[in-house]
């Protein structure tokens, strides 16, 4: 199993981070990394590194729970590297 970087963009607000962490954690991942690189539109980035507990764990799956917190406003990373845009709770189209 490799370690793969998620890029999550979020409001910053009180507990968001360790929100993130959580549910990382929760759904059967370890994090390896954390990085907080610098942000200049207001919200905050958080580089996560994560490796699943087992080979059936899918990254989509995570990268879409991820997408549904409150205050998260986008995710990119995972095997395609490509973005989960926001959609629904979050209010952006």
């Amino acid at each position: 199993m490799n370690t793969q970087t998620l890029h999550i963009e979020f409001e910053p607000a009180e507990g968001a981070i360790l929100r993130l962490i959580g549910l990382v954690e929760r759904r059967g991942y370890d994090v390896r990394s954390i990085s907080l690189p610098p942000s200049s539109n207001g919200s905050m980035s958080l580089d996560l590194g994560v490796m699943a507990r087992d080979v059936g764990r899918d990254i989509g799956v995570l990268r879409r729970q991820i997408h549904r917190l409150v205050g998260v406003r986008r995710v990119l990373g995972g095997l395609d590297n490509t973005e989960q845009r926001a959609g629904g709770q979050n209010g952006e189209a």
